[in-house]
């Protein structure tokens, strides 16, 4: 009798509370932001590198693109309660700026959606933003969304600045490798 109405009572506070917690977890999502020493094209490519080969996506393809607008279909893996989720997503791009998305459907999610924000800092370098906002639809999930959120946000943002250093360092070398133009097609005599 005690279990049970324990139970009930667990059961009807959940029930309260959902609609209060899927109402901030709307405006709050998940968000991160890191410092790359790469001027914003290079993050910018880091960025669509970084989408492209995401360890939380099974699959990333571009259904159909039209300008700056990119449809897109995912495959989510490993989301706690959840697991797989497949969404077609709507992403428009300002071209070394922003990116922002939102979710057109699901077989899992309610809404999703979020941006990617790059701001150019006066060092030469680039803040980049990304934030979150993920509705399942399950009572007493968005709080823990949010925080897988958080860190999985914190970890992609790791892998952009990664590879825009290394996308950098790459061609500031190949800067250095290229022949300089007046030499190119002579040959030397041993007269000069």
């Amino acid at each position: 009798m005690v279990i049970l109405t324990s139970a009930l009572t667990i059961c009807a506070i959940f029930l309260l509370a959902a609609p209060a917690s899927a109402k901030c977890a709307e405006k709050e999502g998940a968000r991160g932001e890191i410092e790359i020493q790469a001027p914003t094209r290079i993050v910018w490519d880091a960025v669509h590198k970084e989408r492209a080969e995401d360890p939380d996506l099974s699959y990333s393809k571009i259904v159909d693109k039209q300008g700056e607008k990119v449809m897109l279909e995912q495959k989510f893996k490993g989301m706690p309660i959840i697991g797989e989720a497949v969404c077609l997503m709507e992403q428009i791009e300002t071209l070394n700026q922003r990116i922002d998305y939102r979710m057109i459907r699901s077989d899992k999610f309610k809404a999703l959606r979020g941006s990617w924000i790059l701001t150019e800092l006066p060092d030469g370098g680039t803040r980049l933003e990304l934030h979150s906002v993920l509705n399942t639809g399950l009572p007493f999930s968005e709080h823990i969304i949010n925080h897988v959120l958080k860190g999985r946000i914190a970890k992609r943002l790791e892998r952009v600045k990664a590879s825009a250093e290394k996308l950098l360092e790459a061609e500031a070398r190949s800067a250095l490798t290229v022949p300089a133009p007046a030499l190119a097609g002579k040959q030397s005599s041993g007269l000069d």
